[in-house]
């Protein structure tokens, strides 16, 4: 769970509650298990510190949340070409760019795609917005053995699953992704590896179940996914995600 940047190569001056969550993460670091009101007041915190959901949300704050606006539109992107195909993967990894398919591993394909939806990494928003994106493909395709597996798992996921569902889940992984980018490797030097893992572990399972069981309210059927409106609808989507921890 370490990174190779901490957050202390951001300015404090941009994050003007990172004192209140950073107290929260260091008071909550040890080995119990953790009520959920504890869990929910270290988010809260973490919202404060992007500025509130709606700044957050919405790409407004410095510390984070426009990494990962830019790649949920290119997730989305990929998968609604992914449906109006009639669930065809080859035409929708033709549509990425992507060559000589009946060639590439499961794994070609996964690398492929989190380059073509997040590209480089410079900034730690950017590598949060790419790692969410790999366990999130990792999670909707990591089980196939062909290419031929991965259709047929992205057609079960879309026969249970809204396009608004995945990119919620998108969310979800990356604002955990950042959290723990910012705080992860400077935590561990005071505390120990067992604990912090303890820590974030909670607070990736207490995410996951939130986002989870989030009312949805942005159908992304039929969109232009490089138009104003589904800028508009996935920053709703960011907002809504964070609002639930707010």
């Amino acid at each position: 769970m370490g990174t190779s940047k901490s957050f202390s190569d951001v300015k404090h001056s941009m994050v003007p509650n990172w004192g209140a969550l950073s107290s929260s993460l260091t008071s909550n670091c040890n080995s119990t298990v953790l009520p959920a009101q504890k869990l929910q007041n270290i988010m809260g915190h973490f919202v404060s510190a992007l500025g509130g959901a709606s700044t957050g949300g919405r790409g407004g704050s410095k510390a984070g949340g426009r990494s990962s606006i830019r790649t949920a539109k290119k997730i989305g992107g990929v998968f609604s070409k992914f449906i109006s195909s009639g669930n065809n993967i080859r035409e929708t990894l033709e549509s990425t760019g992507l060559t000589d398919i009946d060639n590439k591993t499961v794994g070609d394909v996964i690398n492929h795609l989190i380059e073509y939806c997040s590209g480089s990494a410079t900034s730690i928003d950017d590598n949060a917005a790419k790692e969410a994106t790999r366990l999130l493909l990792e999670e909707l395709m990591g089980q196939a053995e062909s290419i031929d597996e991965v259709q047929i798992l992205l057609q079960e996921t879309f026969t249970t699953n809204t396009l608004e569902d995945v990119i919620v889940k998108y969310f979800g992984y990356y604002i955990n992704e950042l959290l723990s980018k910012w705080f992860y490797e400077n935590l561990i030097k005071n505390k120990s590896e067992t604990d912090c893992n303890n820590l974030f572990s909670q607070i990736k399972n207490f995410i996951v179940e939130r986002v989870g069981d989030m009312h949805k309210r942005n159908p992304l059927q039929d969109i232009d996914w490089s138009s104003d409106e589904a800028d508009r609808l996935v920053k709703n989507i960011q907002q809504d995600v964070l609002t639930v921890f707010e």
